[in-house]
């Protein structure tokens, strides 16, 4: 086996620690994007509901449905947590390239790009939701 001369990789570089704040973004999105999920979830649940009703599964209408504002809630919540993941990562990247004295990327990162596209979706779905309730 031949034997190079380059050294290991530094697996505790300054670009690395920044990955890494990103990566726990990415999951703060994917947990935001699954409480939204089931937020629209819970919001559809009265429409099953309200078929199984009129077709006879159920034998009788389900009470007054508070779905629609529970799953909005969901939503909402979820949405929340994107802008504060969003901020928290926004914060440590600025305080990061202060103190490392690093630039560890390009300024704004997928990631946060990537977080305010879903908000605005979102926030759409939103609106949709409570408008079709009307």
């Amino acid at each position: 086996m031949p034997q190079t001369d380059k050294p290991p990789p530094d697996m505790t570089g300054p670009r690395l620690v920044y990955f890494a704040a990103e990566r726990t973004l990415l999951t703060w999105v994917r947990t935001a994007l699954g409480l939204m999920a089931f937020g629209f979830v819970i919001d559809r649940f009265e429409l099953v509901l309200r078929i199984n009703a009129q077709t006879g599964s159920l034998g009788q209408t389900p009470p007054a449905a508070y779905s629609l504002w529970m799953g909005t809630v969901l939503v909402i919540a979820g949405v929340v947590m994107n802008v504060v993941a969003a901020v928290r990562y926004l914060r440590f990247a600025a305080h990061y390239r202060r103190e490392a004295d690093t630039d560890p990327g390009p300024g704004l990162s997928q990631a946060v790009l990537f977080t305010a596209i879903i908000t605005l979706l979102v926030s759409g779905i939103v609106v949709y939701l409570i408008m079709l309730s009307r």
